[in-house]
């Protein structure tokens, strides 16, 4: 058990779910503000399917929340992180290649880019440290 790796990685999730359920909670509760206001959008979809988008990003965001105080990394809390940083990082990956092909194609603005940049560093994280094992050897 390492004890430095464990507090870098609680901290990790923490900030990790900070960042999405915050996203979430601005895009459900004022999505014109976050869109337009934050992003600097000029063209917000409307504001239904935003707040609906916000729904799915704070879900993800309370995943790590859930996995860091109810599950804190042991032998068997482990097993529980390790499945979701799989299904958060396949998550992030696929909206951030998702965000790069539409802004290619010029479907949506540049300024989404912001959003595949954050996502993809999330996901890379995640998939390093399931590659190098630090879940395992930080339980």
């Amino acid at each position: 058990m390492n004890a430095r790796l464990r507090q870098w990685l609680s901290i990790y999730q923490f900030l990790a779910g900070l960042c999405d359920a915050g996203t979430g909670l601005l895009l459900v509760g004022f999505p014109d503000y976050t869109l337009s206001g934050l992003m600097g959008l000029s063209v917000v979809p409307q504001r239904p399917f935003i707040r609906f988008i916000g729904v799915f990003v704070l879900a993800v965001g309370i995943t790590y929340f859930w996995t860091l105080f109810r599950y804190p990394l042991s032998d068997d809390g482990g097993v529980v992180w390790l499945t979701q940083w799989k299904i958060t990082a396949l998550i992030r990956g696929l909206v951030a290649v998702f965000i790069v092909w539409q802004v290619s194609v010029h479907t949506i603005d540049f300024r989404w880019v912001a959003v595949a940049i954050t996502d993809g560093i999330f996901a890379a994280i995640q998939m390093i440290g399931l590659e190098q094992g630090w879940i395992q050897r930080a339980s």
